[in-house]
């Protein structure tokens, strides 16, 4: 059998775009919008299995490999999101560029660098863990999956228009 490394595909561009795009999954529901707790549990779980089940199918995983992967993929979730939420919670605290010192913006990239490399090597260490667990096909059909399944998700949240406590937010700017 022919030994595939699934990040032999990735160029540098796709890699930071493919990070991003867990980054930014993360974020969109790393913590819920004021007054919408029940209703952000509700879609949190119904996306976790919607996920569940698309990953399941698209790397027709075994019910040995699955129940050994997805302890293991889900706390890799929790700290991606963990990840994700110290750097909202970072953003949430920065003024706007162009009000900022040289030296303050030059922090904030500095800090922003910082949370891509954690993000980075969380990926990698999770990589190496999926690879003990899975065959390297299953591993890079897993990539694949993921990025097929957050752009499902987007095509939704896009297709959905803004929410409603979106609208009194931005009612509120004016």
């Amino acid at each position: 059998m022919k030994n595939l490394n699934p990040l032999k595909f990735l160029n540098i561009k796709s890699f930071f775009m493919l990070l991003m795009l867990f980054v930014f999954t993360g974020s969109l529901f790393a913590q819920p919008p004021h007054g919408h707790g029940r209703r952000f549990e509700r879609r949190s779980e119904e996306i976790h299995s919607r996920r569940v089940a698309f990953i399941t199918l698209k790397v027709n995983l075994t019910s040995e490999e699955a129940q050994v992967f997805w302890p293991v993929y889900n706390e890799y979730n929790q700290k991606k999101d963990g990840l994700m939420q110290m750097q909202m919670f970072a953003e949430s605290i920065e003024t706007r560029i162009a009000d900022m010192t040289d030296a303050e913006v030059l922090e904030f990239i500095e800090k922003e660098i910082v949370m891509m490399e954690k993000g980075a090597q969380l990926r990698r260490e999770y990589h190496n863990r999926f690879l003990q667990i899975l065959p390297v096909q299953k591993v890079a059909l897993l990539y694949m999956a993921e990025k097929e399944f957050n752009r499902e998700l987007f095509k939704e949240v896009r297709q959905r228009g803004p929410r409603e406590h979106d609208l009194k937010k931005d009612d509120k700017r004016k």
